[in-house]
């Protein structure tokens, strides 16, 4: 520890933890160089990913018990593929669907119920049986006061768990756009809970994350590292998350540039993290 009873600048170091800035700036005023810090951080850093592997692999998981109850989606939804009129809201559904290449990806509904009338409809399923949903604003909310998403999800679900059966890798999502796109599961936020994780690793197959390119998604690939998963930077220029990709240069490529970009050493997810999600 540090203290100068002077200025007041306080600094330090404790088992387990990296340099800080504060101590950073101590050492090269002492005379440390650059170079030798960014060393040590690193050894700090492998010594940590040695701790929690170790940790990982003596660590019991309890048994996944799923309750996720059959819930029913908005009064007067119906599925786009049986409506027999189209009116100009169900046109513009179908226009937002399409240009964001979504409207063959999924059964969508929608329903001229109250405040669903402007609203796509996404079923969340779980062993065939609907279990909630989300309903998107079409296009952009007209104001801040109104919520771009009504959600209806049940404690802990895991959206396209169904899908995973026939798949070799399970690619992890916030979003369930983006689940859809990557044929992978969401977990509807960028904190993946305890029993989320338990569930994903459940399914026995390789788990790799794909964090949105934004601050928040640090907490993801926080998680990523805690469970032992591999985290994926693709080097999309311009896009925040996976449909904004798909948009951009196509659903195969996006996919495949996941898997190609796929990075599993705790110490490397974090440095790219740092430069990735901000």
């Amino acid at each position: 520890q540090y203290n100068c009873f002077n200025c007041g600048f306080k600094t330090g170091w404790s088992n387990g933890r990296q340099i800080s800035g504060k101590l950073r700036s101590l050492l090269k005023t002492f005379g440390a160089d650059e170079s030798d810090i960014q060393r040590v951080n690193l050894e700090l850093m492998r010594e940590d990913e040695l701790q929690n592997l170790h940790k990982r692999t003596t660590e019991k998981v309890e048994t996944v018990k799923i309750d996720w109850k059959e819930v029913q989606l908005p009064p007067n939804a119906k599925s786009l593929l049986d409506l027999v009129s189209i009116d100009d809201k169900i046109e513009g559904a179908l226009q937002y669907l399409a240009s964001r290449k979504l409207d063959t990806l999924a059964n969508w509904y929608y329903s001229d119920f109250k405040h669903f009338a402007d609203r796509i409809i996404l079923p969340f399923y779980y062993k065939g049986q609907v279990v909630g949903f989300t309903a998107r604003w079409i296009g952009d909310v007209p104001n801040k006061e109104t919520p771009k998403y009504f959600l209806q999800q049940q404690k802990d679900y895991v959206f396209n768990l169904d899908a995973q059966r026939e798949r070799h890798y399970v690619i992890v999502t916030e979003g369930q756009f983006d689940a859809l796109v990557t044929g992978g599961v969401a977990i509807a936020s960028n904190i993946c809970s305890r029993r989320q994780a338990d569930i994903i690793d459940s399914l026995n197959k390789e788990v790799i994350v794909c964090p949105d390119r934004d601050e928040a998604g640090q907490k993801l690939v926080q998680r990523a590292i805690e469970r032992g998963w591999g985290v994926s930077f693709p080097p999309w220029e311009d896009c925040k998350d996976c449909v904004d990709a798909q948009q951009q240069y196509g659903r195969m490529f996006t996919v495949r540039s996941i898997l190609d970009n796929v990075h599993t050493s705790p110490t490397k997810i974090r440095v790219l993290t740092k430069q990735y999600c901000r």
